[in-house]
């Protein structure tokens, strides 16, 4: 979410079980304003937070030129320092999903983890890592999986650059009730033309994510509308506390993730 608009968001997320206290955000537009200025960002969001036992994470995100590729993800305890998250590894990734207990709050700390998948007698089937690498993977894949714009927000200039449209000016009522509104941010992973041939009226300089209503199952998004018609809610099925809101026909829209990082795996069985 915008940093400079925490309190006009605050009555869209508030109503959907998540509590931004008016302190959270004079502190969250001080330090993100602070961490901006020092980094020379474009942009800086408010990511969300992810519960731990002895400190919670919240996360931040820092965007340069290229609104997909040039992003850097910190995180913070006290919104005083900032820690730049590593880029996580893929074994990460994977160990994230497979680790069950919550965090700590220690970033430091080491975590072993077990792949039952492996056999016991496997050298690999115990791995160390570190709570910091976890905690990248889990954002990364959260990301991948769950991080969302509406058609339109991001923009792929002719250079290939993508950017934050300025001339955003929100989706229409229509377009706010279907799943194909709503795009991955990040690197299309389909055909380079699939997601133009779902689309008559497609337009390669906002088609050019994959849209959430491809992903697997069907009904894995559960998407609302709400004050008449006005506010479109996006949640994923996956990871529970992700939430995306959009008034429609204005340019507010934010993604919030609050949660414990943890992937509910059994969505495929519940549908």
């Amino acid at each position: 979410m915008n940093i400079h608009k925490l309190w006009e968001y605050k009555e869209y997320i508030n109503v959907n079980g998540v509590m931004m206290t008016s302190e959270l955000i004079s502190l969250l537009q001080n330090s993100l304003t602070l961490l901006q200025t020092e980094n020379h960002f474009k942009h800086v969001q408010y990511w969300g937070q992810i519960y731990a036992v002895d400190s919670d994470y919240h996360i931040a995100v820092g965007i340069n030129d290229d609104a997909l590729l040039d992003r850097k993800y910190f995180y913070s305890h006290d919104f005083k320092f900032w820690g730049l998250l590593p880029k996580p590894k893929k074994k990460h990734r994977h160990l994230s999903l497979l680790t069950t207990f919550p965090f700590r709050g220690e970033p430091s700390l080491k975590i072993k983890v077990m792949d039952e998948q492996l056999e016991e007698t496997n050298p690999d089937r115990c791995k160390i890592m570190s709570e910091e690498a976890r905690l990248a993977g889990t954002i990364a894949n959260i990301c991948d999986e769950a991080e969302i714009c509406a058609r339109g927000q991001l923009l792929k200039l002719p250079s290939g650059t993508v950017v934050v449209n300025p001339n955003f000016y929100g989706l229409t009522a229509p377009e706010a009730k279907q799943l194909k509104s709503y795009l991955h941010i990040r690197p299309a992973q389909h055909r380079w033309n699939t997601n133009l041939l779902t689309r008559q009226d497609y337009n390669y300089s906002m088609d050019f994510l994959d849209s959430v209503d491809q992903d697997i199952p069907t009904g894995c998004w559960n998407l609302s509308l709400e004050q008449g018609g006005a506010v479109a809610y996006l949640k994923s099925l996956y990871w529970p506390g992700m939430m995306y809101f959009h008034k429609v026909r204005t340019m507010d829209a934010g993604f919030l993730y609050v949660g414990n990082g943890r992937k509910n795996l059994d969505v495929p069985f519940l549908l």
